[in-house]
C-alpha cells in the first residue's frame, strides 16, 4: 500500500508540475496518460506435480503507471513515464524484470522507476524522418523478438530509434545498451571523470538493428529484419534475421507466419577461451478463418510455436534459439509455462531441449464487449538428449474478457498443464495437473 501512495503522490506531482504551462497558453503542451492494473493470480503445482504437497500461492500483482507526453512545437515532443510494479503486500524477488531487456534482471519494486523517457524529433532531415532518444519501449511484428511484455511489468531500451516512412514501407534501425557494463554502479554518474571506476572485465550489450514494414495490400504485411546483439562479457557477436507475413480480418482466412534464425557466435575465443557459433531457429504459424455475424466476429485457428534446442554433441555450436526482447505471454498458451528458447521452462526444475507447441482453438468477440476462449496445445521437445521422452504435456486454457468501458478492462482466464514424461521423470513419476487461474482488472487513460 506505501508503494501504491507513493505512486499516487508522484502522479500529483507529474500534474502540479505541468499546470503552469498549461494555464498559461492556448494549446495544451501535456496530456495525462496512465494505467493501474491488479490481477489475483492462483498457481498450483508448478514445483513438483504433486496434490499432496503445499506449493500452490495465491497472490496480487500490480502495476501502475502515470505518463506525461508533451508537445513543445510542431516537430519535437517528449514521453516521460513512471511505474511501479510488484505484489501487494509484499515483494516478490525476480517477479518484475528490469527495463534492461534480455537481462531480466530480478528487482523488488521497492518504489517507482524510469519506465519510459524520451524526446522524439519529427521531419528531422527530411519529411519522412522522425527520431527518438532516450528509454522507450521497441515493439514490432508479432513481438515475436521485440516486445513490450505487457501483460508483466513491461519492457524497455535505452537509445535511439530511427524511422522512415515512404509511402507503403515503414523502415526503423536503432542502436540500443541493454546493459552497461563498463562503470562500476550508478553512483559513478554524480562523479568526475578522476574518481570512476572502470570494470577491468566489462560485459557491455550493444543491440542494433533494421526491421522493415511493407504494406502491400489491406490488412497484409511484410517484414523483414536484421538484428545484431554483440556481447562484451563472453566475446559473443550474434545475428537475428527473418521474416514475417501477416494478414489479419475479421472475415475470411487470416495468417501470421515469422521465421527467425541466428548466426554469428555467441562466445569467442579471445574472452571466453572457446568459440561457440550460434546457429538457432524460430518459427510462428498462425492459421485461421474468421466469421462475421452482425457485431458478433468468431474466429477459428491452428498454431505453431517452435524454437530450436542445443544438441548435446553440438561441441564448438549453440543450436538453441537466443531469445532476444520478445513479449513470452501467450506464445505457447495463457498459462506462459513454457517460452520459445533452448531452456524453455522451470517447471521441475528446468530442462533444455527447445519446444515445439501446437495448438487449435477459438476466440469469439461478442457485441464489441464480451470476449470468450479456448484453446488446446500439445508440448514436445525439439530436442530431447536423451530424456525420458520427448513429451513435455498438453494444456488446455479458457479465458473471458468485457469491456467495462473504452477505458476499463476485465478478464479471466483458467490454464491446467498436463505434464507428460520429460518433465515427470524429473520429478519421480508424479503427475497431477498444474493450474493457473487469474482475474485481472485494468484501467488506462
Amino acid at each position: 500500500m506505501k508503494k501504491l501512495l507513493y505512486v499516487a503522490l508522484l502522479a500529483v506531482g507529474v500534474i502540479i508540475m505541468i499546470a503552469p504551462p498549461v494555464a498559461a497558453q492556448e494549446e495544451k503542451p501535456f496530456t495525462l496518460h496512465g494505467e493501474v492494473r491488479f490481477r489475483g493470480e492462483y498457481d498450483s503445482n508448478t514445483q513438483d506435480f504433486d496434490d499432496h504437497s503445499d506449493d500452490g500461492a495465491l497472490f496480487w500483482p500490480y502495476r501502475v503507471r502515470i505518463a506525461a507526453e508533451g508537445k513543445f512545437t510542431k516537430n519535437v515532443s517528449a514521453w516521460i513515464e513512471f511505474q511501479n510494479a510488484s505484489v501487494a503486500g509484499g515483494d516478490i524477488v525476480g517477479f518484475n524484470p528490469t527495463h534492461t531487456g534480455s537481462d531480466f534482471a530480478g528487482v523488488s519494486g521497492n518504489g517507482a522507476e524510469l519506465y519510459q523517457g524520451n524526446m522524439t524529433l519529427d521531419q528531422l532531415w527530411s519529411k519522412n524522418f522522425s527520431l527518438r532518444i532516450g528509454r522507450q519501449e521497441i515493439v514490432a511484428g508479432n513481438e515475436l523478438l521485440l516486445g513490450d511484455l505487457d501483460f508483466y511489468s513491461g519492457l524497455s531500451h535505452d537509445g535511439g530509434v530511427g524511422t522512415w516512412h515512404i509511402k507503403k514501407v515503414n523502415l526503423m534501425v536503432w542502436y540500443t545498451r541493454p546493459f552497461e557494463g563498463s562503470v562500476t554502479g550508478f553512483a559513478d554518474n554524480f562523479l568526475p571523470p578522476d574518481q570512476i571506476g572502470f570494470g577491468s572485465s566489462p560485459s557491455t550489450r550493444h543491440f542494433w538493428c533494421g526491421y522493415a514494414t511493407w504494406t502491400w495490400n489491406k490488412d497484409q504485411t511484410f517484414d523483414v529484419y536484421l538484428m545484431d546483439l554483440i556481447n562484451r562479457g563472453t566475446g559473443g557477436d550474434m545475428q537475428t534475421f527473418g521474416a514475417r507475413y501477416a494478414h489479419d480480418t475479421n472475415r475470411g482466412f487470416f495468417w501470421d507466419v515469422e521465421i527467425a534464425k541466428q548466426a554469428g557466435t555467441t562466445a569467442s575465443d579471445f574472452i571466453s577461451g572457446t568459440k561457440v557459433d550460434a546457429n538457432g531457429q524460430a518459427i510462428e504459424g498462425w492459421f485461421g478463418y474468421a466469421l462475421k455475424s452482425g457485431k458478433n466476429t468468431h474466429r477459428f485457428y491452428g498454431r505453431l510455436e517452435q524454437a530450436s534446442g542445443d544438441k548435446t554433441s553440438s561441441g564448438g555450436k549453440n543450436e538453441g534459439f537466443q531469445p532476444l526482447f520478445g513479449d513470452f505471454h501467450n506464445r505457447l498458451g495463457r498459462g506462459d509455462w513454457f517460452q520459445m528458447a533452448d531452456t524453455t521452462t522451470g517447471l521441475a526444475g528446468g530442462i533444455s531441449g527447445g519446444i515445439q507447441g501446437l495448438s487449435a482453438g477459438y476466440n469469439g468477440f461478442y457485441q464489441d464487449r464480451h470476449e470468450f476462449g479456448v484453446a488446446i496445445w500439445k508440448y514436445t521437445l525439439e530436442e530431447d538428449n536423451g530424456a525420458a521422452s520427448d513429451k513435455l504435456g498438453s494444456a488446455t486454457d479458457i479465458w473471458y474478457g468485457f469491456n467495462y468501458s473504452r477505458n476499463v478492462t476485465f478478464s479471466a482466464s483458467l490454464s491446467q498443464l498436463s505434464p507428460d514424461d520429460a518433465l515427470t521423470a524429473l520429478t519421480g513419476g508424479t503427475d497431477d495437473k498444474v493450474t493457473r487461474l487469474y482475474g485481472q482488472a485494468r484501467l488506462r487513460f
